[in-house]
């Protein structure tokens, strides 16, 4: 997982940002839609940051399994974690936003500077001369196509890879685990459910239509999302909502929903603060604030690089989660 993270993010973020041309031309609606995903985006981040360390805190790990789980991650997560204990400052960390070695930031899988160069890069790409710019795009383009067949690969294995990892930590913790898991998996559909509820309000004023007329709309490409687990899959279901439910016009149905399906990962940002914060009781590394806020920044950031598959975000929360101390195999 961990292998493909690096040349997919890249590669994804530089065919989304610098073959944009469709951006400079669709006007109000372009601009207004992406800038509508931004802030729900960090509406879901704080959002999640404010209930989340709430609805985990009565979950208890046995902290003896937690240092036996510890014991068993691999030296280089131990590595990494003692490097955690030794933390620059508020203000080396933010100096160190824009790497001053792309390439080394690469190596080391320092995700956020890494994809602050390559917006960085693909906004410079998209200013270039239209034939050196479509080659770039292209590259880059075949790179992520690669990496995306490399992806499906690796999911073809997974279920092998994630019953072992299941495997070990019901023979570390027991019953214990079953009852953590399963605590985890309840306050995170908690929390997805909430969030989406709060979002009917946002649809039926900001979109000026009935709350019975929208939830009877969206309702059949909520079911086929639910079971497929993929937002493209549901696009069809989603165009007929718009344009023969809801009556939106054609520009909307040709732009924003592609924009959505393409962009909008609100789960992510929701999603990883919780994971970190269980993965940290359940590995016994403590997370601070300072941790879970940039983790919640970058999971805005990432959201829009996260592969059009189902579970795409556990190719980008490894590395993540990393470089918080919690060993790799958590994204397992």
């Amino acid at each position: 997982i961990r292998m493909t993270i690096v040349p997919l993010v890249v590669s994804l973020l530089v065919v989304g940002v610098a073959s944009g041309d469709s951006l400079r031309t669709v006007g109000a609606l372009g601009g207004s839609a992406l800038l509508l995903f931004l802030g729900i985006l960090i509406a879901a981040g704080l959002f999640s940051i404010a209930v989340s360390p709430a609805l985990l805190a009565p979950l208890e790990i046995d902290p003896a399994a937690a240092a036996s789980l510890r014991a068993s991650a691999s030296q280089a997560a131990a590595d990494v974690a003692e490097s955690v204990r030794r933390l620059p400052t508020i203000g080396q960390r933010i100096s160190e936003l824009v790497p001053a070695n792309p390439l080394r930031a690469a190596v080391d899988g320092a995700m956020l500077p890494l994809i602050i160069f390559t917006l960085a890069f693909a906004a410079a790409v998209g200013r270039v001369a239209p034939d050196a710019r479509d080659t770039v795009v292209r590259f880059f383009r075949g790179v992520a196509d690669a990496m995306l067949v490399l992806v499906g690969w690796t999911f073809a294995v997974a279920p092998i890879g994630v019953f072992a990892l299941g495997a070990t930590l019901g023979a570390r913790l027991g019953i214990a685990a079953a009852g953590a898991v399963g605590y985890f998996v309840l306050v995170f559909s908690a929390i997805l459910a909430a969030f989406t509820v709060l979002l009917y309000p946002l649809a039926v004023v900001g979109g000026r239509v009935g709350l019975r007329r929208f939830a009877a709309a969206v309702a059949p490409a909520q079911v086929i999302a639910f079971s497929s687990r993929s937002s493209a899959v549901a696009f069809p279901a989603m165009i007929t909502a718009v344009r023969d439910r809801l009556g939106l016009p054609p520009a909307v149905v040709s732009l924003a929903l592609p924009l959505a399906v393409t962009l909008f990962r609100v789960s992510t940002p929701l999603g990883l603060p919780v994971s970190a914060l269980f993965l940290g009781k359940l590995y016994g590394v403590e997370i601070d604030a300072w941790q879970l806020a940039s983790l919640t920044a970058t999971s805005i950031v990432l959201s829009y690089s996260v592969p059009p598959i189902p579970s795409g975000s556990l190719f980008l929360i490894a590395p993540v989660l990393v470089g918080m101390g919690i060993p790799a195999e958590g994204a397992g």
